[in-house]
C-alpha cells in the first residue's frame, strides 16, 4: 500500500475513535447531570397501595347454653331471602348450646281461621323469632301476634337488606317491616319494624376510603348490649336504621355514605326497643361472613339476646273461634 493511502486510513480510524470517545463522554455527563429529575412517585398507582388490609377471619359464633332449652323460630314463609344453609354458623351455635331451631315455612289452618293463624300458633310455643329479609308483608293478624309475642317477653330479631323496589313510585315501602305506602320493595320487615319505632333506609352504606376493594363493606362498632366487644364488624350492603319512640341505636357505622343521598355521616345500623332488635344487615349471620372481623362477636351477642328472654307461655293468645296447624322444620341437638 502506498504511504499516502496508509496515512489516509490511519486518519479515518483516528477520527472514528475520537467520535466514539466523545459520544461516550457526553453520555456520561448526561447520566451524571445534577439536573436529571428523579423517577416520579405515584403511590396511588402502586399495587401495594391498592391491596386492602387483611381482615381477620378466624372467629367462631357461640351461644349460651343456659339452664333450659329455648326455641328459636326462623320465619321463611314470607319469601324471606334466608335459609338454614345460609344461616348455618348461627343455627349451629344455637343447636350446639342445646337450643331448638325451627324454620317456619307456612302452614294450614282450619276453615274460617284468620290469615296468619298458623304463624301465630307457631309463636305460642317459641321463645324467639327471627325475621330476615322478607319479600312480602305480614298480615295485620301476624303483626298483632308479633307485638303480643314481644310484650310477653319473646325476643325478636328483625334483620333487613337495602330494599329492592318493585314500583316506579317515589314512595317506597318494604314488605314485612314498615307500614304501607303506594310502592313495595323486598328485603325489609317494614310493617313489623314500624310497630316498634324502627324504620330501615332506602339505600346501602358504602365507604370508598376504608374499603377501596369492596366499598359496599363498612365497619360498625358499639360498646354495650348486643354490641359489647364489637369494634370492627364488617357489614356488607348494610342499610341504616332510624329510631323513634323507645327504640335506641346500639351499633354505628361512622364516616360512611348512603347511596340514596351520597351524604357522609355516622349511621345507626342496629337498634333495640325492649325485646326487639333491628339490624340493617343479614350477611353477618351467614356462612363465609360470620367469622370475619368482629362479626362472630356480634352474631354471638345476638344469639345470646334471643335465648335470654323469659317469655310467658301461650302468647300470643289463641282466638277462641279458631285454631291452626303449624308447618316447618325443626333442628335440635340430640
Amino acid at each position: 500500500m502506498r504511504a499516502r493511502e496508509v496515512a489516509r486510513a490511519v486518519g479515518v480510524v483516528a477520527v472514528v475513535a475520537a467520535v466514539v470517545v466523545a459520544a461516550a463522554f457526553a453520555g456520561g455527563l448526561l447520566l451524571d447531570s445534577p439536573t436529571q429529575s428523579a423517577s416520579p412517585s405515584a403511590p396511588a398507582y402502586q399495587p401495594s397501595e391498592l391491596v386492602a388490609q387483611p381482615i381477620a377471619d378466624d372467629g367462631s359464633v357461640t351461644a349460651p347454653a343456659g339452664d333450659e332449652s329455648k326455641t328459636v323460630v326462623i320465619d321463611v314463609s314470607h319469601g324471606n331471602a334466608v335459609s338454614e344453609d345460609a344461616l348455618q354458623p348461627f343455627v349451629d351455635a344455637l343447636v350446639a348450646a342445646g337450643h331448638e331451631v325451627r324454620l317456619f315455612g307456612g302452614g294450614t289452618s282450619t276453615i274460617g281461621a284468620e290469615p296468619g293463624a298458623a304463624f301465630n300458633e307457631t309463636l305460642r310455643s317459641a321463645d324467639a323469632l327471627v325475621v330476615a329479609s322478607p319479600a312480602t308483608t305480614y298480615s295485620s293478624n301476624e303483626r298483632a301476634g308479633v307485638e303480643a309475642f314481644a310484650d310477653a317477653g319473646g325476643r325478636v330479631l328483625l334483620a333487613a337488606e337495602p330494599p329492592t323496589t318493585t314500583s316506579t313510585s317515589s314512595t317506597v315501602s318494604i314488605p314485612g317491616l314498615t307500614s304501607g305506602s303506594t310502592a313495595s320493595a323486598s328485603g325489609q320487615p317494614t310493617n313489623l319494624a314500624a310497630a316498634f319505632g324502627v324504620s330501615f333506609g332506602d339505600g346501602y352504606l358504602y365507604d370508598m376510603a376504608e374499603n377501596a376493594n369492596n366499598f359496599q363493606s363498612v365497619y360498625a362498632a358499639g360498646n354495650s348490649g348486643v354490641a359489647e366487644g364489637v369494634e370492627e364488624a364488617i357489614l356488607t350492603d348494610a342499610t341504616p336504621v332510624t329510631t323513634g319512640g323507645d327504640a335506641s341505636p346500639v351499633l354505628t357505622a361512622s364516616g360512611v355514605s348512603l347511596s340514596s343521598t351520597r351524604d357522609e355521616a355516622s349511621y345507626a345500623v342496629a337498634a333495640r326497643n325492649g325485646n326487639v332488635l333491628a339490624v340493617g344487615d343479614t350477611d353477618f349471620l351467614t356462612s363465609g361472613t360470620a367469622t370475619e372481623g368482629d362479626n362472630d362477636v356480634l352474631a354471638s351477642n345476638v344469639a345470646a339476646f334471643l335465648v335470654s328472654g323469659d317469655k310467658e307461655a301461650g302468647a300470643p293468645a289463641a282466638p277462641s273461634s279458631s285454631s291452626g296447624r303449624t308447618g316447618g322444620s325443626t333442628f335440635s341437638s340430640v
